[in-house]
């Protein structure tokens, strides 16, 4: 018999393998992990010999990742991300897990597994999508905030529908409420919650934000305890007068510490160790899934994904466009939620070790899973290539009231712009050029940002300020870049960058162009498509930094270039 650190250290290494091959591919690892469990499972390439103990570290990384959950989980956020992201969100849950109950209903499943079946295809990876995000710099952009938010609303649904699934029977029916007693093990179930809620804002008020300060100053006493309070809450909700499984249990450990002052600490210590533990899960997953009922789950599993892939935008990009949202803010948002979670299987997991569905429908919804997110990942990545594709042929049904200036890109009033001057990116470097701007008593100019709290600070300084895209044609509109004398972009992005510069060579009247540029292969094909200028950060701050080798060598000219250079970055502060 192999010993545990063998097969572990195997399992891992294959893991990492399969990860290392989909990351040129541009796939997410949690496919490699599933099928790195697809390989010792199903396939049989490698018999586990140490099964439950592996089956212990995964309800660990379960319990971790919702102890994160918690942590993190931030309720004000939702006034700051505003009605939109709510109504959105609470929407797509229910048109999403309505049609997947009906889909799943008519597809033969019990009403238990087909709730929860329904329920899975609502919940869409935060993880992912926000790690797809980052990597385009487009966290901070309005379809980006509204996706974010769209994820909070789910995450909270998601832990509320867990702790009624609790109250559920485990014969796998409904049953009739009042004969089987569901309805009554349902408020019992909300009755406990709702006691544990007491008692742990009870203590994230009055314990815990003194304990922590105790201990803040040891990483290793702060891990152990933030470990030992996570794991302890998750196995004594496991417990017979409890009743709930580790995974809530988890989640309220984290909740009950998300108001502490080192949170983001906490966070940043038991990250790497829930990547470690949730790689454990998802390969047992995938262990587990059976190549018996390929044949009967297969078409179930296209159909569903498909719903995903294709209903799941759709609902969202119809709720936005109706609230008043341009279409391509409205399609950016609906591509984000074209897949289902890692909490989706997660779900099914659960509901398989509670009796509540069978490995058929594990299956399923893990295939549903691998490839929506497989394939939504492209979509998240080239989806201003996706938008300026079918824009061409689809979406103008869509187009609301937000032809006359949707809740995303607003008017300027009356205000009649000629030979101005239109600044796309207000964020820091864009901030710096606004204040010279001010200072110069530069009369016209129009800021454009994709970030509406740039925007908004903007506007309660009484300057032009329109929030939305520059690639949209009805932004153009908006900014009059035909009437422009000159047109400055310092965001990153390439594909938005060069999209720019070819809209302004369709123009009869051009303004010059200053944009900017990541390397200097970016920096030749935007002069090659018409540029008049490219700006190379790196270029501009060695020619800044010789200038003050030369000009401010002695300490007191530091000093004050020193003071002037933090009154600076003040400014800069205050309007991120």
């Amino acid at each position: 018999m192999e010993n545990i650190f063998f097969e572990l250290t195997l399992v891992l290494a294959a893991a990492g393998v399969i990860a290392y091959i989909l990351h040129f591919l541009k796939q997410p690892s949690i496919i490699a992990y599933i099928l790195t469990g697809l390989l010792i499972g199903p396939l049989a390439l490698y018999r586990l010999h140490h099964g439950e103990i592996l089956h212990g570290l995964a309800e660990i990384g379960i319990s971790l990742l919702l102890f994160m959950v918690g942590l993190e989980l931030d309720i004000s956020q939702l006034k700051r991300i505003g009605r939109a992201a709510v109504i959105a969100g609470v929407g797509q849950i229910l048109f999403t897990g309505s049609i997947g109950f009906f889909l799943a209903t008519v597809l033969g499943m019990a009403p238990l597994p087909a709730l929860y079946v329904a329920i899975a295809l609502t919940f869409s990876s935060t993880i992912i999508v926000v790690k797809l995000l980052s990597e385009k710099k487009d966290m901070q952009s309005l379809y980006g905030k509204l996706a974010v938010g769209i994820f909070l609303v789910q995450d909270i649904a998601a832990i509320l529908i867990l702790i009624i699934l609790a109250g559920l029977t485990n014969d796998g029916s409904f049953g009739t409420f009042v004969g089987n007693g569901v309805f009554e093990k349902i408020i019992i179930t909300l009755g406990k919650a709702f006691m544990i809620a007491i008692v742990v804002i009870a203590l994230s008020r009055t314990v815990f934000p003194k304990l922590i300060n105790s201990l803040v100053k040891s990483d290793e006493l702060l891990l152990l305890f933030a470990l030992g309070w996570a794991l302890g809450l998750a196995a004594f909700f496991t417990s017979p007068w409890i009743g709930f499984n580790a995974a809530i249990g988890g989640f309220v450990a984290g909740l009950a510490l998300a108001n502490t002052g080192a949170h983001y600490q906490i966070s940043g210590r038991i990250k790497p160790l829930r990547d470690f533990f949730i790689v454990i899960f998802f390969i047992v997953l995938g262990s587990q899934l059976s190549f018996d009922n390929i044949a009967v789950a297969i078409w179930p599993a296209i159909i569903f994904a498909l719903f995903v892939l294709i209903g799941n935008p759709l609902i969202v990009s119809i709720i936005l466009s109706f609230m008043g949202y341009k279409i391509r803010t409205s399609f950016l948002t609906g591509v984000t939620v074209a897949q289902i979670s890692e909490f989706s299987l997660i779900l099914m997991a659960l509901g398989l070790a509670a009796g509540h569905v069978t490995e058929t429908e594990v299956t399923i919804i893990t295939m549903v899973g691998i490839s929506t997110i497989a394939i939504s990942s492209y979509g998240v990545i080239y989806s201003n290539k996706l938008y300026s594709w079918l824009s061409k042929v689809a979406f103008t049904w869509l187009e609301t009231k937000s032809k006359k200036g949707g809740k995303d890109q607003e008017h300027l009033g009356d205000t009649v712009f000629r030979k101005h001057i239109v600044l796309v990116g207000a964020n820091r470097l864009g901030g710096h050029l606004v204040s010279k701007l001010q200072k110069q008593k530069e009369s016209q100019f129009i800021i454009i940002d994709f970030n509406p709290d740039i925007i908004s600070h903007y506007r309660n300084l009484g300057l032009s300020a329109v929030c939305g895209d520059i690639a949209d044609p009805y932004i153009q509109e908006v900014a009059v870049i035909h009437e422009a004398k000159l047109l400055i972009s310092t965001i990153p992005d390439f594909h938005d960058t060069m999209a720019i510069v070819e809209a302004v060579q369709l123009l009869k009247r051009k303004p010059r162009i200053i944009v900017a540029a990541s390397d200097e292969t970016e920096a030749i094909d935007l002069y090659n498509a018409g540029a008049d200028y490219v700006l190379l950060p790196h270029f501009v701050g060695s020619a800044h930094l010789s200038d003050i080798v030369r000009l401010h060598s002695d300490s007191i000219s530091l000093r004050k270039l020193r003071k002037k250079h933090l009154e600076t970055i003040h400014k800069s502060l205050k309007v991120a």
